[in-house]
């Protein structure tokens, strides 16, 4: 089972009753999968109070039969029906709630006053308006860069929703199944963290949640032209992805800052049959050594490499330093206690470990496992006082995107016990929440790079102000975005590391095959 990445509330707190109210006693999976889980907190009880006979909305032969060829190319998403009684215990009707969760249809009027702390809902959009029969449908349609999903309290009929919950994912714009799939497994883990946050903050949490602007329409159910616009989209990537090649390239430049069209900087290119990307730089005896993935197409997997460069440009021809029987990437170096250790990325092996150097710069020993059982990209340490700061991203419930979600690790000892930070995750957002190198500080201010990823994983850089870094709390503001212009001809850049006055960074760009 895989390692929870935040801790659960107090168990010395009364459980909050959540009463469940349904349309139809069917269900998708991911809705009975995220109440159960849930159930399984040790600071909710939940129960099934109500389960309709309604019976869902066919869609149209159309839809029918694009939904049957998009998940043979793109598989399915977790929305096959589930019993909530296989699941969930049932409660009297009278039982007095504190919660009332409603699912499908159910009319929220009718379960005013029902619980102590209004009536929950999962909500779909950037003003919270769609259920969950077509989340994520209409961003695909429309071929929308951002989706929108969250949790929504009303706490009576006459008051506006505010919302308890909201992240934002980039839209995958060639397949509804694809993009449902990576939204609904997040969206499944909302109900557990609010509840969690209600549970330990209390009602006053509540009353600082943003208030929603209602919208009084019901939005469009996609049709025909949209799987037409959805399919036509589909071709031309291939057409695409067949033309050119679409690389990661490395570059760098001494002095200055970065520009989001590279100006003042050299390019490192690849061959044509690889990625170079997550560029890492050591400066030691007037000579650069930059870390990075190199990604052989070939292989499948990626492995670190590493090449040298001097202040007149020249560099040495890239050597693999580390390899592993799974994917390597991102190569996290740094120097403590006299000694330099690196931090790649070694999600698909469930862990986060840590190398030490025993001959440089080729030679890398595995010194100790920091993390196990855990899915993390980009683990990026801090040390601020006598404490150690770890910034990861996370897949939610399972799902393939790492881009959304970033959690925090904290420790006394580099090589001590690494505990999970009370808001995990810290931050819900593709915009800016993944790690995208170092962090920096610049006058006593220090400063959080991060990854735009939306319209595309690495479309740019987001630079945070980091304004709150504790085990309880942390916050921080936006204060510059990068990102390439059409006109640079780059499709987007994702690492940025200095050591003295060189800078480098990896960029996106499109190469013709032929």
């Amino acid at each position: 089972m895989e390692r929870e990445l935040a801790p659960a509330a107090s168990p010395q707190r009364r459980k909050l009753r959540v009463g469940v109210f349904a349309d139809a006693p069917l269900q998708p999976r991911w809705i009975v999968e995220a109440l159960a889980k849930l159930a399984a907190a040790d600071f909710a009880d939940v129960r099934l109070i109500e389960a309709g006979r309604a019976a869902p909305a066919a869609p149209s032969l159309a839809w029918r039969l694009y939904g049957a060829l998009d998940r043979r190319l793109f598989g399915t998403a977790p929305t096959d029906p589930v019993l909530l009684t296989d699941e969930l215990a049932p409660g009297a009707p009278d039982t007095p709630l504190d919660i009332a969760f409603a699912l499908g249809a159910v009319e929220e009027a009718k379960l005013d006053g029902r619980a102590r702390y209004g009536v929950w809902r999962f909500c779909f959009g950037a003003d919270g308006a769609l259920g969950e029969t077509l989340a994520g449908l209409p961003e695909v349609a429309a071929a929308e860069p951002l989706s929108a999903s969250g949790l929504k309290v009303r706490l009576a009929a006459d008051r506006p929703a505010r919302l308890a919950y909201q992240s934002w994912a980039r839209t995958y714009p060639f397949s509804v199944a694809r993009h449902r799939d990576q939204l609904l497994r997040k969206t499944a883990e909302f109900a557990y963290r609010a509840v969690r946050e209600l549970h330990h903050a209390g009602e006053s949490w509540l009353g600082r949640l943003r208030e929603m602007r209602e919208r009084p329409s019901p939005p469009r159910t996609p049709g025909v032209a949209d799987a037409t616009r959805i399919l036509a989209r589909l071709a031309r990537r291939g057409v695409e992805r067949a033309l050119n090649i679409e690389q990661w390239f490395l570059a760098y430049r001494f002095g200055g800052r970065v520009q989001a069209g590279l100006e003042g900087f050299t390019r490192i290119l690849p061959p044509k049959d690889r990625d170079w990307a997550d560029p890492f730089v050591v400066e030691k005896s007037g000579r650069y050594y930059i870390f990075f993935e190199e990604l052989i197409y070939a292989e499948g997997k990626a492995h670190i490499a590493m090449l040298e460069l001097d202040r007149a440009g020249r560099t040495s021809t890239p050597t693999r330093v580390l390899e592993a029987d799974y994917h390597l990437s991102y190569p996290y170096v740094f120097e403590h206690d006299g000694q330099l250790w690196m931090l790649p990325e070694s999600a698909r092996n469930r862990r986060v470990e840590l190398y030490r150097c025993v001959d440089f710069p080729l030679s890398w020993k595995r010194e100790q496992v920091l993390l196990e059982d855990v899915r993390l990209v980009d683990a990026t340490l801090h040390r601020s006082g006598e404490r150690w700061w770890m910034f990861a991203n996370s897949a939610a419930g399972g799902s393939r995107m790492f881009d959304d979600e970033l959690h925090l690790f904290y420790a006394d000892r580099l090589m001590g016990e690494w505990r999970p930070h009370a808001k995990n995750p810290v931050k819900s957002d593709a915009r800016s929440s993944r790690p995208a190198g170092s962090l920096f500080s610049r006058n006593g201010v220090l400063y959080r790079p991060a990854q735009v990823c939306v319209p595309r994983y690495g479309a740019g850089l987001a630079i945070h102000r980091v304004l709150k870094l504790t085990p309880e709390e942390y916050a921080e503001r936006q204060v510059e975005r990068l990102l390439p212009s059409a006109e640079s001809g780059l499709f987007g850049l994702h690492t940025m590391n200095r050591a003295g006055d060189l800078i480098v960074v990896d960029a996106f760009a499109r190469r013709r095959r032929i």
